[in-house]
C-alpha cells in the first residue's frame, strides 16, 4: 500500500498547487512530504514536479505519472467497494458531477433518500463545466455525471436520458405565460436570472432573445438561480433545468412555474453519464438506481 500513499500525496500536491498546501491537507510536515516526493522521483528516475517561485506544477513526465496514479486510486476504490459488497456492506463514496445549469434542489432530496438506507456512503457532489466532463469521468474523479446536452464521444456511457422543457419562474401577478407556456417575446425588457455564462441553458436563452430581437437585462448569472430568486426584491424571471422526480416538483414562494415554449427554444436533453472504461462501484450503481427516478 506504500504506492497508494505516494499516489495520494501526488494527487494532493496537484490539487493544492504546492507542497505546503498539500502537507496541510494531509496533516504532515512540508519537509516530510518533500522528502517523500524526492525519494519517489529517485525511484522512478524522473522529475515529477517543476519547482516554481510560488508552488509547483507537474512536469511532462509527471503528467503521465499523475494520470496513472489517478487510475490506480480509482481502481483500488472499486476493488474495495466490491469487497465490501461481497461482505454485505455498503461503504465507500460516490463522486457525482452536475452541469452548472441544473437546479440541484431535487437531487438533494434523492441523496437524502439514498443515504437513509446507505448511511456509510459519502456523496461528493460538484457542479462542473463541459470542458471537464470527459476527463473527470475517464480518470475516476467522477463516478457519475448528470449533464444538459452533453457533447457525446467515445468513452462516455449514457445510463439514462430524458428530454425536458426549460423551466421558468415568473413572479406572481405578472401576466406572462397566459397561453400555458412562456414565449420568448414576452420577456421584452424583463430582468433575467440565468445559469453561468457558457452553459447550455444560458447560451440557448440569449440566442433566442437575440433571434426574436427581445431586449433583456441579465440581472444575475450563476449556479443558484432559485436561491437568487428567493432573496430578490426585484421582479425577475429565472430559467433553469430542474432535475427532480415527477412527484416532487420544485416551487418557489411568490413565483409561478412555467415551461419556456419549446417552439421558441427547443427542449433540453438531460443525461446521466458514466465512463465506458470504468465499471460502477456497488454504491455508485445503487445511487444511479435512485437517480433513475428523474428519468421516468
Amino acid at each position: 500500500m506504500r504506492h497508494l500513499q505516494s499516489f495520494r500525496y501526488v494527487k494532493a500536491i496537484v490539487e493544492s498547487g504546492s507542497i505546503r498546501g498539500a502537507a496541510d491537507t494531509l496533516a504532515i510536515s512540508p519537509s516530510a512530504l518533500n522528502r517523500h516526493i524526492q525519494t519517489l522521483e529517485l525511484d522512478l528516475d524522473i522529475q515529477l514536479f517543476e519547482r516554481l517561485t510560488r508552488g509547483v506544477r507537474l512536469s511532462p513526465e509527471g503528467e503521465i505519472f499523475y494520470a496513472y496514479a489517478l487510475s490506480q486510486l480509482s481502481g483500488f476504490a472499486r476493488v474495495r467497494n466490491q469487497i465490501n459488497n461481497i461482505r454485505g456492506l455498503s461503504i465507500g463514496s460516490v463522486k457525482f458531477g452536475v452541469s452548472q445549469d441544473i437546479n440541484t434542489d431535487g437531487l438533494r432530496s434523492l441523496i437524502s433518500d439514498f443515504q437513509r438506507d446507505n448511511a456509510n456512503v459519502d456523496i461528493e457532489m460538484q457542479q462542473i463545466g463541459q470542458e471537464h466532463l470527459f476527463d473527470k469521468l475517464r480518470d475516476g474523479s467522477l463516478d457519475l455525471a448528470m449533464f444538459v446536452n452533453p457533447v457525446l464521444r467515445r468513452g462516455l456511457n449514457v445510463l439514462h436520458a430524458r428530454d425536458l422543457e426549460l423551466s421558468a419562474f415568473v413572479p406572481n401577478g405578472i401576466g406572462l405565460g397566459r397561453s400555458g407556456a412562456l414565449k420568448v417575446y414576452e420577456l421584452q425588457n424583463m430582468r433575467l436570472v440565468l445559469p453561468p455564462v457558457g452553459t447550455e441553458v444560458t447560451t440557448r436563452m440569449l440566442a433566442a432573445c437575440e433571434r426574436f430581437r427581445v431586449d433583456v437585462q441579465r440581472n444575475y448569472c450563476g449556479p443558484d438561480v432559485a436561491g437568487h430568486l428567493e432573496f430578490s426584491h426585484l421582479p425577475l424571471v429565472g430559467c433553469q433545468v430542474l432535475a427532480e422526480s415527477r412527484d416532487r416538483p420544485r416551487q418557489i414562494a411568490g413565483y409561478k412555474r412555467l415551461a419556456m415554449d419549446p417552439r421558441d427554444i427547443g427542449t433540453c436533453n438531460l443525461c446521466l453519464l458514466s465512463s465506458e472504461d470504468r465499471g460502477l462501484s456497488g454504491p455508485a450503481y445503487k445511487f444511479q438506481e435512485i437517480l433513475s427516478a428523474i428519468f421516468q
